[in-house]
């Protein structure tokens, strides 16, 4: 899988998983399963939002937020962020402009 970069994929965040899939093909390249890491069962089912910085994946699932490597889907870090609400969660991003 040396060949994925950014640019060449895009991730999809649905029902409690992340995939990363091929743009040119289709193709679904690996499958992260959120409610099997632990502490994040409650990520069972539910929505994600996901979002690619660079060579990491972020995703939001019930107040959870993931770092996922863009090459191999390994988790990076996973952190409980939710303290009320419904717990979905967004993400905002800043591209950096070139002046």
């Amino acid at each position: 899988m040396d060949m994925i970069n950014a640019e060449g994929v895009i991730a999809v965040g649905h029902a409690g998983h992340v995939y990363l899939v091929q743009l040119a093909s289709g193709e679904r390249l690996w499958t992260v399963a959120l409610a099997t890491l632990e502490g994040a069962s409650g990520c069972e089912g539910q929505p994600v939002t996901v979002g690619i910085v660079g060579e990491i994946i972020l995703a939001g699932s019930m107040g959870h937020v993931f770092a996922i490597r863009l090459k191999s889907g390994e988790l990076l870090w996973h952190k409980e962020q939710r303290f009320r609400g419904s717990g979905e969660t967004n993400f905002a991003f800043v591209t950096p402009t070139k002046d």
